[in-house]
C-alpha cells in the first residue's frame, strides 16, 4: 500500500463563509482568540468539556508561560465549511484538528497543513508516525501534513433491554448475515432493529476501497452495488431506518438522538459516540448498552474503523515552535484528558482500564455492559488504518452521498445509483490528473 497519495499541487478549497457553530474557550474560561506571542490559538470539533479544556489546563500548568485558547466547531459540513474560509481568510489559527477524510484532502492539498516531518523524524517517541507500510499520519508527496492522534475502531451498540426481550445473546463474533437476523429479530412495530448496514464494501475491501490498485474508480466492484441493494430492500422492509426520516432528521450527524429514544436497537459507531450515553441529564435514558464487534465477511475483514483526529498546523502560524510545542504535550501527555470524549490514542502510550474508563465514566457499570466493551475494544489485534489516495475525494464524497440517497429514498435503483457513481468518480479522477 503506497504511503503518498496522488493528491498534489491542485487547489480544491471553494470560498464561502459557512454558519457553522463556533464556541471559544480561553484557557478554561470564555473569550476570543489574540495574537499574542504567547497564546495558541486551536480549533477542534470535541466539545471543551469532553477533554479539550482538561488538556488545555495540563498544558498552561505545565508551561505557565502560555496561553491557550480553544474554539470548538462542529463537525459537520457547515463547521468544516467555517474553518475552511478562516484558515482562507487569515483567521488567527495555529493548530487545528481535522476529522472527515474530504476535508484532509481539501485541507492538504491546499497547502494548509504544515510540512511536519523534520519534526516527527526528531522526536523519538514519534516514530511510529514515520511508518508508511500502515500509516499513522498523512503522507503528501513523501512528507507528512498531518498526524492521526486517535484510533477511532468501530462497533456495535445493542440496546440491552431490547435483547433480553427478544431472548437474544450479546454477539463476541458474527457475520453480515447473522448481524443482518439480529436486526430483522429485534425490529418491532414501533422501532427497527438497525440504524444502517455497517459499509460493507470498506469492511471487505479495506483502504482506499474507492479506487482500484492502478488508482482507476472502484465502484465497478460487485461489493457495492451489493451494498446499495440490501440496504435498500432492509429499509423497504422496515428492518433499516427510513432514509427520508434520517435526511429530514439530520440523522447522520444525530445518529444518537434515534438510538437513545429507542427507535432502534442496533446501531455501528465508533466510541466518541459513547459520551451520549453516560450523560443522562442531556440525554436521559433508562437501559445499558453492550458492545459487539464489527460483523464480517470473510476471513480477511477489516473493522472498517480508522486512525483520525489528525493534527495539522497552519503554515501561516507566526508561532509555529509552540504550536509543535503544545502537539507534542497533546500526543504524549494528552490521552487520560481526552477519553472522556471518546479518544483512543494512536501510540497506546496509555493503559487499557485508564482508558476503558475515560471511555465509559465514572458510573459504567449504571450504563454499560463494561465487559462486552473491554473485550470488543481491547481482546485481538483490531487492524486500522489511514487511507492514503484521496484523488479528488470531495467530488467522489458528494457523487456517492447524492448517489446513495437518490437509491434508499426509492428513486433510482442500486445498479443505476452505482453506476452513475463510477461514471462521476472516473471523470474526477481524469480531470485530477489532467490539472495536476
Amino acid at each position: 500500500m503506497s504511503a503518498a497519495p496522488r493528491l498534489s499541487r491542485r487547489n480544491v478549497l471553494a470560498g464561502g463563509l459557512g454558519a457553522g457553530t463556533l464556541t471559544a474557550l480561553t484557557g478554561c474560561g470564555g473569550g476570543r482568540a489574540s495574537s499574542s506571542a504567547t497564546t495558541l490559538n486551536v480549533w477542534g470539533g470535541v466539545p471543551a468539556e469532553s477533554g479539550p479544556a482538561d488538556l488545555i489546563a495540563a498544558f498552561e500548568q505545565a508551561h505557565p508561560e502560555y496561553t491557550v485558547n480553544y474554539t470548538r466547531f462542529i463537525n459537520d459540513d457547515r463547521g468544516n465549511l467555517k474553518l475552511d474560509t478562516a484558515l482562507q481568510g487569515g483567521v488567527d489559527i495555529d493548530v487545528y484538528i481535522t476529522y472527515p477524510m474530504e476535508s484532509l484532502a481539501l485541507r492538504s492539498g491546499s497547502g494548509m497543513g504544515l510540512d511536519l516531518t523534520d519534526l516527527v523524524q526528531a522526536e523519538p517517541d514519534f516514530e511510529p508516525f514515520l511508518d508508511t507500510e500502515a500509516p499513522k499520519a498523512f503522507w503528501q508527496d513523501g512528507r507528512i501534513t498531518a498526524l492521526a492522534t486517535s484510533r477511532s475502531p468501530r462497533f456495535v451498540l445493542l440496546n440491552t433491554s431490547h435483547l433480553e426481550a427478544a431472548g437474544l445473546e450479546i454477539p463476541s463474533e458474527w457475520t453480515v448475515e447473522e448481524f443482518v437476523a439480529m436486526s430483522r429479530e429485534l425490529t418491532t412495530t414501533d422501532r427497527v432493529g438497525c440504524y444502517r448496514l455497517p459499509e460493507l464494501p470498506r469492511i471487505e475491501l479495506g483502504p482506499d476501497y474507492w479506487y482500484t490498485d492502478n488508482g482507476e474508480s472502484n465502484f465497478s466492484h460487485p461489493a457495492f452495488v451489493e451494498h446499495f441493494a440490501l440496504s435498500r430492500s432492509l429499509i423497504e422492509e422496515g428492518v433499516l431506518f427510513p432514509w427520508t426520516e434520517v435526511l429530514a432528521r439530520q440523522l447522520e450527524v444525530f445518529q444518537q438522538n434515534g438510538f437513545i429514544a429507542e427507535e432502534f436497537s442496533v446501531w455501528w459507531t465508533e466510541p466518541f459516540s459513547l459520551r451520549y450515553l453516560q450523560d443522562p441529564e442531556e440525554y436521559p435514558h433508562d437501559f445499558t448498552v453492550a458492545a459487539a464487534p464489527m460483523p464480517t465477511v470473510g476471513p480477511d475483514s477489516w473493522n472498517s474503523g480508522k486512525f483520525g483526529d489528525f493534527l495539522m498546523i497552519n503554515p501561516k502560524s507566526t508561532k509555529q515552535d509552540l504550536a509543535w510545542e503544545f502537539i507534542r504535550f497533546y500526543i504524549q501527555e494528552g490521552p487520560p484528558h481526552l477519553a472522556p470524549g471518546g479518544r483512543i490514542p494512536t501510540l497506546g502510550n496509555i493503559d487499557d482500564e485508564t482508558v476503558l474508563t475515560g471511555l465509559l465514566g465514572e458510573d459504567a457499570e449504571e450504563w454499560f455492559d463494561v465487559d462486552s466493551f473491554r473485550r470488543v475494544l481491547f481482546s485481538g489485534n483490531t487492524e486500522l488504518f489511514v487511507d492514503t489516495d484521496l484523488t479528488a475525494y470531495p467530488e467522489i464524497e458528494l457523487a456517492y452521498q447524492q448517489q446513495r440517497d437518490l437509491c434508499w429514498l426509492g428513486e433510482r435503483s442500486p445498479q443505476a445509483a452505482i453506476d452513475s457513481v463510477d461514471s462521476q468518480a472516473q471523470a474526477a479522477i481524469d480531470r485530477f490528473g489532467e490539472e495536476g
